[in-house]
């Protein structure tokens, strides 16, 4: 994961790295592997992290909670 995001310009879209449809207050981007989920927002050369979590079935869940989006 740190080449999709740390290495590569973590602005440019691609199947698993997208801008959202509706960005949130603070996320910009999602990021997937897997059933891995990171949402964030690039500031200059920084990437920073927003939120991690897990997808399951259809459903999300972040810190152990389930989220809507």
């Amino acid at each position: 994961m740190s080449a999709a995001l740390g290495e590569d310009d973590a602005t440019v879209e691609n199947k698993n790295r997208f801008r959202l449809r509706r960005p949130s207050g603070q996320s910009e981007f999602e990021f997937r592997n897997g059933d891995l989920r990171v949402f964030y927002r690039v500031e200059g050369k920084q990437v920073l992290a927003d939120a991690i979590g897990r997808k399951r079935g259809n459903q999300l869940f972040i810190g152990g909670k389930k989220v809507i989006l």
